[in-house]
């Protein structure tokens, strides 16, 4: 199974490249495959790479459930 994990762009390095934040982690991320990306946006990265810009509102729904998951005894 493959997830793509919501991310803040924090800062835009050349126009393959963007710093990003989750939880307060700071990563590099290719953002060569999406269009327009600038610092407050979030998109959604799989593997390194950013496949697509999301709503901040999708991307807090996203993150919810995926801690949701996370924290949910075992199954």
């Amino acid at each position: 199974m493959c997830l793509g994990i919501p991310h803040e762009v924090v800062e835009v390095l050349d126009d393959d490249h963007c710093t990003i934040r989750l939880a307060g982690a700071l990563h590099q991320c290719f953002i060569g495959l999406v269009e327009h990306v600038e610092p407050g946006d979030w998109v959604v990265v799989h593997a390194g790479f950013a496949i697509d810009k999301i709503a901040p509102e999708d991307a807090a729904a996203n993150l919810a459930l995926i801690t949701q998951y996370l924290e949910r005894p075992g199954d």
